[in-house]
């Protein structure tokens, strides 16, 4: 069976050489806000527009990389902003016409939005090809400035096994104008390749204070308690051998607000 608690993060958009938008970003929420950050920290498009906005992601002459997914974080804004379609294409050449669709989201405006807040849209889909050009194409039928708070897309990390038992689920009471408590997992595995526990390690965990995450689930989301989506980043992590070049992994995700 396929792993079904996955680990997502601004893959493409962090690697790329360059991201054009085909409109102007306000200068106080800049797109690239959408690839790192809190939630808080929004993209807008300096002046409101209906139709197409497209974001043009360069990886670079000699780069390439594959997707399996898309997040996108405060994605009741986006409703509400009227975007009614939102399409992933790939591609050799910077051609959005000559590219391949890789994920079409149709009828943006009634998907189902889940994390605890209930505005974070996620999507998984068997992994596309590598292209070193990938395009983000907004479209929407009123006039509007495309707020959001992140948008992931990329290969999601696969631990290439499920944790072995449920989570242990603490809630964080927060200060300020953040009044809902924010939740925190600790998530085990047993058994997890050397390998993979290395990858996680340094993927995750060193870049811990910068790279924030989004942990998802694709089939079975009782370990995230239904929400499907945590925006969250890695907080703690052990991973003692268990057996040569077997780890048990333990890692603790904490809510990001």
């Amino acid at each position: 069976m396929p792993t079904n608690l996955l680990i997502g993060y601004a893959d493409i958009p962090n690697a790329a050489e360059s991201i054009t938008l085909s409109r102007t970003a306000s200068g106080t929420y800049p797109y690239e806000n959408l690839f790192g950050g809190n939630r808080t920290d929004l993209f807008y498009l300096n002046s409101a527009a209906s139709g197409d906005t497209l974001a043009t992601v360069d990886l670079g002459a000699s780069a390439t990389k594959a997707a399996n997914f898309i997040y996108i974080s405060r994605a009741n804004l986006l409703q509400q902003a009227s975007v009614g379609t939102i399409t992933l294409k790939g591609g050799s050449t910077n051609n959005y016409g000559a590219a391949t669709t890789v994920r079409t989201l149709s009828s943006f405006g009634s998907q189902t939005l889940y994390g605890p807040n209930g505005d974070e849209f996620i999507d998984s889909f068997t992994l596309s090809s590598a292209f070193r050009y990938w395009f983000i194409n907004y479209n929407s039928t009123a006039s509007g400035q495309l707020p959001h708070a992140k948008f992931f897309f990329g290969t999601a990390f696969d631990p290439g096994r499920d944790p072995n038992a449920p989570a242990t689920i603490t809630r964080i009471k927060m200060g300020g104008s953040q009044i809902r408590p924010s939740y925190s997992f600790e998530i085990t595995w047993e058994g997890l390749t050397y390998a993979k526990a290395i990858e996680m390690y340094l993927k995750f965990y060193r870049t811990r204070r910068f790279v924030p995450l989004v942990i998802f689930t694709t089939s079975w989301h009782d370990i995230l308690m239904g929400h499907r989506a945590l925006f969250c980043r890695l907080t703690e992590m052990s991973m003692p051998p268990r057996v040569t070049d077997f780890c048990d992994v333990s890692a603790t995700f904490e809510e990001m607000p």
